[in-house]
């Protein structure tokens, strides 16, 4: 896309459930992290998550609403993906998370599992789908009247 205005930033933070020694380099490193993406989370209006595990795109889902920004999953499995959006964080009735609603903590979920059973990013054809309709359901949402709090339904 030649007119976008983009940049790349790779950030490394480690999964929950692997705990990270304080005073070690690993723990300043992390902490330098946590604090740009924090600080990337502030700086933009909306926070699209297409990563490549569930754990991945806990952090900044929780960072999201903390800055009440609009933040949208998009989450790709064996043959089926999911777009949604999170609640802001001023919307009078919240709407669900990605995390809230799950039966399972964040974990390792590309530890002990089959392939279809991975949240990864290797389906080209249906991340390119998904993302799509990402940037259709923000389209969709910075038309309605109350932005980032625009309700879940139409009859809401």
């Amino acid at each position: 896309f030649p007119e976008a205005d983009s940049t790349g930033i790779q950030l490394t933070i480690p999964m929950p459930g692997h705990p990270v020694k304080e005073g070690s380099a690993m723990h300043k490193q992390t902490m330098d992290t946590v604090a740009a993406l924090d600080s990337l989370v502030k700086e933009h209006d909306i926070v699209f998550l297409l990563t490549d595990t569930r754990e991945s795109r806990w952090l900044p889902t929780v960072l999201s609403l903390a800055h009440n920004k609009l933040a949208v999953s998009v989450a790709l499995g064996f043959d089926t993906f999911l777009v949604m959006r999170h609640g802001a964080a001023t919307q009078q009735k919240r709407l669900g998370c990605y995390f809230c609603n799950d039966v399972a903590a964040p974990l390792n979920s590309t530890k002990n599992r089959t392939l279809d059973q991975q949240c990864t990013v290797v389906r080209p054809g249906l991340a390119s789908i998904a993302s799509a309709l990402a940037v259709e359901l923000v389209s969709s949402i910075l038309q309605h009247p109350l932005k980032a709090c625009a309700p879940a339904t139409q009859d809401a």
